[in-house]
């Protein structure tokens, strides 16, 4: 019987959660081949997650697992965050990959560890250090290289995708800092439940006020890709994510999860015949390495 260590489980963990929110991108652009809109696929794959986490909330709560009172302030930044972090960044970043390449929309979510860098130096009045200043030069420099093949022939679906999918990292970055300033003692797990319900909840009325409820009915396809998207590259790596931190701790996950970037660009190639070049190869690694130095 082979039995992993905890360091070797918890690497484990991270990798497969890293795989499967990688994984997504290809997903929902498989999923847009068969005609459906991001709104609607956002739709369909919150709510079929959303019984995921509202089965482990129930659950947990009914075993006394989760008895953790909130305060109004506590519920009031949970509904924020609700809304402007998992709501806005998945909404922005179905959005942005409806125009752009998978590669090039993973690679741009990518910078949201260097705003989270820029966001915590605003609100802390801080100045942000030579070395940091150096790794976010690189990083920018290396998205510009990305870019580069698609500035010579300026199309209007690029600006606006890549606008959309900057937006997601911006809100995904807001996000994270609310989760390191107000809830470090709380259980993650209880804590993206919460987060997780609001944002499902904001999703649906978005839906619905935007959409008719006929648009739910999609080709067989999308129902796979949906249920895939939404235990694979939902709540699987949620919850794989946080039992790996706990085991392996932040700076080791962060780097492991290098290879996000890395498994898009094959995907891409392999599954949906996306095209690279040298130039945007030479600018992922430019932002891998600007990214994995950044403090």
């Amino acid at each position: 019987m082979l039995i992993l260590s905890p360091q070797k489980l918890g690497a484990f963990l991270v990798l497969a959660a890293t795989i499967g929110f990688a994984a997504k991108t290809i997903l929902t652009k498989l999923a847009y081949r068969y005609g459906v809109d991001p709104l609607t696929l956002l739709t369909l794959r919150m709510t079929v997650s959303g019984l995921f986490f509202l089965t482990v909330f129930l659950f947990n709560v009914s075993r006394g697992h989760w008895q953790i009172k909130l305060t109004k302030k506590q519920w009031l930044t949970v509904f924020l965050m609700g809304i402007g972090g998992y709501y806005l960044s998945s909404y922005f970043d179905f959005e942005g990959l409806y125009y752009i390449d998978a590669n090039l929309g993973r690679m741009i979510l990518f910078l949201y560890p260097t705003m989270v860098v820029i966001i915590n130096a605003f609100i802390t009045r801080t100045s942000i250090s030579f070395q940091a200043r150096v790794s976010l030069a690189v990083c920018y420099l290396g998205l510009f290289l990305m870019m580069l093949p698609n500035l010579g022939q300026p199309q209007r679906n690029f600006f606006v995708g890549s606008a959309f999918i900057m937006a997601s990292a911006l809100s995904y970055a807001a996000y994270l800092v609310g989760v390191d300033y107000f809830f470090k003692k709380l259980a993650i797990n209880f804590f993206v439940s919460l987060i997780f319900g609001i944002s499902s909840l904001a999703v649906f009325i978005h839906f619905v006020i935007l959409r008719p409820m006929s648009s739910f009915i999609q080709p067989s396809e999308v129902y796979f890709i949906v249920i895939i998207m939404a235990v694979f590259s939902t709540v699987v790596p949620i919850y794989a994510l946080s039992a790996g931190l706990a085991l392996i701790g932040a700076p080791r996950a962060a780097t492991l999860s290098m290879i996000g970037p890395v498994f898009t660009l094959f995907m891409g190639i392999l599954i949906l015949d996306e095209t690279v070049v040298f130039i945007q190869i030479v600018g992922m690694m430019m932002m891998i390495i600007g990214v994995s130095r950044i403090k």
